[in-house]
């Protein structure tokens, strides 16, 4: 990859605990690989800087989340040519603008993994430093985070799956080397993803998580082990791995990999109550914190908000739905818990419309799911089952586990599953990047068109294609 010779393979922060809270930090960098990986605390300190990277506006902070990848999904209105966002939501890929921020999407996910390498080369039979059960932990985290970190690059600049999977993709570097790499077929990829999964599942197979949760009390009184949905944790992988089987078009697996999680993972990820997003409320938990399965420790969560989504901004620079947009997403329901406690009207500002509060903080600074950025939550896993479900009834049943505790009425399916389902990735995954994906996936041939109250969009296979950047392709 012709970019990393200008990005550093080390981006090591080192951590200093404060507040009790173990993403509470100042960085530092420039040390080096021995003294980095020559005692516990900086070895964990490294791995918590990858997290904390990724966490940032670049990558998932706000590009794949809920800036670039939501406009794609369309969202939200952005008609106007001076909008920072117009080229993007019309798939212009070569606009500079848009060729700018998909290239920083993918400079900060390959440092990332990079830097994954280089943290699994040095955890290796030669390192003695960690006890061997805390070092199978912090493994089984590399692991699953290059493969989550992976897949959402094949998702993104790779072809549509189900149409080209032997395309030649992404590369799928596994050393720390400045060099340029193969770029794999999509199907190659995609097995490697697998493959760390794997690895992953079974160096975490003792996650702490597994008996005992996301812990807000850490184990043993360790607190670099608590806050486990803040990790790539064991369940984390799990149901990544039923989301990138479903992406494979194996829904059987998928739906016994996600029927697995939602056995196994529901007594410790248990669905919001509804009085935590009742209107009106003071700390309202807009994300459905006890849900999220793997989230990150997001510090720029509130700027991202307020530069973003605020109702203080110009009409040209707001991401904001179209009332009418809005209403037919939720269908006319108010009372959907998402609905009532993401959107409401600023009467600080002049806006008589709507806008986006999903990533609004709260009073209370000391609450456990302050700056936590939903990357995948459990509701996931009830889609993914029922999408690999053969029957109506069945699936049914597992939707409205789903509606039931988002606040509305159940349906029945008749023969149109695949529509319903859409509608409810519409509806839960405001804000995290998975809508745009979903439509990938499933090859949708027209969208909804976010600047328009009943337009659609005619989607080709291209427009689903970010191309790699220029500093990848030029001197291949």
């Amino acid at each position: 990859m012709r970019y990393i010779q200008t990005v550093s393979l080390l981006i090591i922060m080192l951590l200093l605990f404060a507040c009790n809270k173990y993403l509470d930090v100042q960085p530092e960098d420039k040390f080096l690989e021995n003294d980095v990986y020559g005692s516990r605390t900086s070895i964990r300190n490294a791995l918590n800087g990858i997290y904390l990277n990724l966490a940032k506006p670049a990558a998932y902070g706000e590009n794949y989340t809920c800036t670039a990848l939501d406009v794609m999904a369309q969202y939200y209105n952005c008609s106007s040519s001076s909008h920072p966002f117009n080229t993007q939501a019309a798939y212009q890929y070569t606009d500079a603008a848009v060729m700018n921020r998909t290239t920083t999407m993918w400079n900060s996910s390959y440092a990332a993994v990079l830097n994954l390498n280089l943290f699994i080369k040095h955890l290796g039979p030669d390192n003695k430093v960690l006890p061997e059960d805390e070092k199978q932990l912090l493994l089984g985290e590399a692991y699953g985070l290059r493969a989550f970190v992976a897949f959402d690059l094949l998702r993104l600049f790779g072809p549509v799956y189900a149409v080209d999977s032997s395309k030649a993709a992404i590369p799928y570097p596994h050393d720390p080397e400045s060099k340029i790499q193969v770029l794999l077929p999509a199907n190659v990829v995609m097995q490697n993803v697998l493959d760390d999964l794997a690895t992953a599942a079974k160096l975490l197979e003792h996650d702490p998580v597994r008996s005992n949760g996301v812990q807000a009390t850490p184990l043993g009184g360790d607190s670099y082990f608590g806050f486990r949905n803040r990790r790539m944790n064991y369940y984390a992988v799990k149901a990544l791995l039923a989301r990138t089987l479903l992406y494979r078009g194996d829904l059987a697996s998928a739906k016994a990999a996600a029927d697995n999680v939602i056995k196994e993972a529901s007594a410790w990820f248990p669905w919001s109550p509804s009085a935590l997003s009742a209107p009106g409320i003071t700390n309202p938990d807009r994300i459905f914190s006890s849900e999220v399965i793997f989230g990150l420790e997001n510090a720029d969560m509130y700027n991202t908000q307020a530069n973003r989504f605020a109702a203080s901004l110009f009409d040209d620079e707001i991401l904001m739905p179209l009332p009418q947009r809005l209403n037919a997403i939720y269908e006319q329901y108010s009372n959907d818990y998402r609905f009532r406690i993401n959107f409401d009207v600023d009467h600080t500002s002049t806006r008589t419309d709507k806008t986006f509060f999903k990533y609004a903080d709260v009073g209370n600074k000391n609450l456990m799911y302050r700056k936590l950025q939903p990357l995948i939550r459990i509701a996931e896993m009830y889609y993914i089952s029922a999408e690999g479900t053969p029957d109506d009834a069945s699936a049914t049943r597992l939707l409205n586990a789903v509606r039931f505790n988002r606040g509305l009425p159940l349906l029945t399916l008749n023969g149109d599953k695949q529509t319903q389902l859409g509608k409810e990735y519409q509806k839960e995954f405001w804000g995290e990047g998975q809508l745009f994906f979903y439509f990938k996936r499933t090859r949708q041939t027209a969208i909804s068109s976010g600047a328009s109250a009943d337009a659609t969009i005619t989607m080709t296979p291209d427009m689903y294609v970010v191309p790699l950047p220029l500093s990848e392709t030029a001197f291949r």
